[in-house]
């Protein structure tokens, strides 16, 4: 930055052609509440014939206006037109590559004693903290149930499941496979690896 200093609001220039659509209302509601903590990033115009250019923050001085500010912070930079183009996609465009911290996020906004100002909404919060509570288990993952004494389906039972077809049998069993799910036809496709990721080897074929 060249200079920081308070910028009258009605001498600062909107970026023609910005597109980003921000939220007036929610950026008017943390101004409001918090204050600017911010400085609006301002290109003076030397080399572009625009001065005062608004680069990053456009939607901030709109915001300001809003309230009715007369003054904004700004950090004054003096670039050509093809620097202040590409500090405007960046400006738009960084935000968007992070990721959140979900139990981070969660923390610091429980912190907080209001959450006016940030973007968030109570509906945001309880979300938010919803997604971090651990669901109770409606059973204990390391019972296992015994064997029943006595089976329904048996080897060679055959299922029909409207189109399709559910063979009781062993995969590694090709011929009686084809016999009872393929009625000796052929598949458009098998997909498969059983089982257990085993190669089996018949006919000297993997």
């Amino acid at each position: 930055m060249k200079e920081y200093r308070r910028v009258p609001v009605d001498d600062l220039l909107t970026f023609e052609g910005n597109p980003r659509r921000g939220n007036i209302a929610a950026i008017s509601e943390s101004l409001r509440a918090r204050g600017q903590y911010r400085p609006i990033v301002v290109n003076i115009g030397t080399h572009t014939g625009r001065p005062l250019e608004v680069l990053a923050g456009n939607h901030t001085l709109l915001a300001a206006r809003s309230l009715g500010w007369l003054e904004v912070d700004c950090g004054l930079i003096d670039v050509d037109d093809d620097t202040a183009k590409a500090v405007v996609a960046a400006d738009n465009r960084l935000a968007d590559l992070g990721t959140y911290d979900e139990k981070a996020l969660a923390e610091l906004l429980s912190d907080l004693d209001s959450i006016e100002g940030t973007g968030y909404t109570d509906s945001d919060l309880d979300a938010i903290l919803a997604a971090q509570e651990q669901p109770e288990e409606l059973t204990d993952r390391d019972d296992v149930p015994s064997l029943p004494e006595s089976t329904i389906s048996a080897p060679g039972d055959v299922y029909e499941l409207g189109p399709h077809r559910v063979y009781c049998g062993d995969s590694t069993e090709t011929d009686s496979v084809i016999e009872h799910l393929l009625f000796d036809g052929l598949a458009d496709c098998v997909w498969t690896d059983p089982p257990l990721r085993r190669v089996v080897f018949k006919d000297g074929a993997a």
